[in-house]
């Protein structure tokens, strides 16, 4: 059997975050049950599809899937385990503060979720104001204090660059996510959308003041043990989060829902980001695919590239030699060379591996071998 991440969409929330650019709805309380059952019913069209598959990690992603009441969760998750073989080893779900209890978390706990991850971004309230949150940092300590009672693998999601943020407030964020010992760390870089409200009044920190917060993020995280695996992400030995390190080595995943994104055999697969349209798509019984595109060879081997770089481990050579029937240390002889120069990788006989240079200039190292 084929092992298969499950990717599941919840495009609800209370109220859309100032930056937020992701296809959700707020105010959508009175289709929660509709889309559930298409979501279920999408999850059965690949029924057959997948039956030479096991579904080994699932993450329930947002929006804010813990809008969702405890009988939308049952019947999600019970329709999603009817319908695929499955033996999974790490089950994610996505939360807020402000929505988040000991009831919910007992009720996932005994689903099988084993792995729960918490929305912070900051712990400055006025921040958390500014960009639209609707919780406190005593939101958050409560919701987190619940949290570890039922879960011994909790993600905190921070992020840098905000407005109002200064290094030394950011700086605090962390210390204060690290003194509660979560398994796992998310610190991403605000990125600001054009078309989200907050760049209607904010054009994002300078970017001298983005590496400050970066580079002090990552000294403090690996200062207090937690490994630093790919770009955004932090964890403790053992913690990395396994369905999303299937997005970052290639493997296979399935997506439900609206505007999901699936990867299995030589295909990338999108589904529409009309949430009426794809209910009405999924209860006619119609294909969810909204757009399909088939990879070749050398199209897989970039995306293995570009995806891999954003790992510490880099690029295995015995791995990309298996799955693509070449040599890379000789088809990259020069650009191994000049990444050398440059200070981006360090190179031995098994690998490539991005140095903390190579993490910061992502896009130029990433551009050396895809021309």
């Amino acid at each position: 059997m084929r092992p298969l991440g499950l990717y599941v969409h919840i495009p609800f929330c209370r109220r859309k975050c100032h930056y937020c650019d992701f296809v959700s709805f707020s105010g959508m309380e009175g289709v929660f049950n509709r889309y559930i059952d298409a979501v279920i019913a999408e999850a059965k069209q690949y029924k057959k599809l997948f039956k030479e598959y096991v579904v080994d990690t699932v993450f329930i992603g947002g929006g804010t899937p813990s809008v969702l009441e405890i009988p939308h969760i049952i019947k999600l998750v019970s329709g999603i385990n009817n319908a695929f073989r499955h033996h999974i080893k790490e089950f994610t779900i996505e939360t807020n503060p402000e929505k988040l209890n000991a009831e919910k978390l007992s009720a996932y706990s005994d689903l099988g979720i084993n792995r729960v991850s918490i929305g912070l971004q900051s712990h400055d309230d006025t921040i958390l104001r500014r960009i639209g949150r609707r919780h406190t940092w005593d939101d958050f300590l409560r919701a987190y204090t619940d949290a570890s009672r039922f879960f011994k693998n909790i993600n905190t999601d921070i992020i840098f660059g905000l407005p109002g943020q200064t290094t030394e407030c950011f700086f605090e964020t962390v210390e204060k996510v690290i003194s509660l010992k979560p398994q796992h760390v998310s610190a991403y870089s605000l990125k600001v959308e054009q078309t989200t409200p907050l760049a209607k009044s904010f054009s994002g920190a300078d970017e001298d003041t983005d590496r400050a917060m970066y580079h002090g993020a990552v000294d403090m995280l690996e200062s207090a043990g937690y490994v630093h695996y790919e770009t955004s992400n932090f964890a403790l030995p053992e913690f990395e989060c396994g369905h999303n390190l299937k997005y970052w080595t290639c493997a296979e995943y399935l997506g439900l829902g609206v505007a999901a994104h699936s990867f299995a055999g030589d295909a990338r697969r999108s589904n529409t980001e009309s949430l009426q349209d794809y209910m009405e798509a999924t209860e006619s019984r119609l294909p969810q695919a909204a757009d399909m595109t088939k990879l070749g060879e050398h199209e897989k081997a970039e995306e293995y590239i570009m995806l891999r770089m954003r790992l510490a481990d880099g690029i295995v050579f015995n791995d990309y030699n298996t799955r693509f029937n070449k040599d890379f240390s000789a088809e990259f002889l020069n650009q191994i060379s000049a990444a050398q120069k440059m200070g981006l990788i360090v190179a031995d006989k098994d690998g490539i591996r991005p140095t903390k240079k190579g993490f910061d200039l992502q896009n130029t190292l990433i551009c050396e071998f895809i021309k």
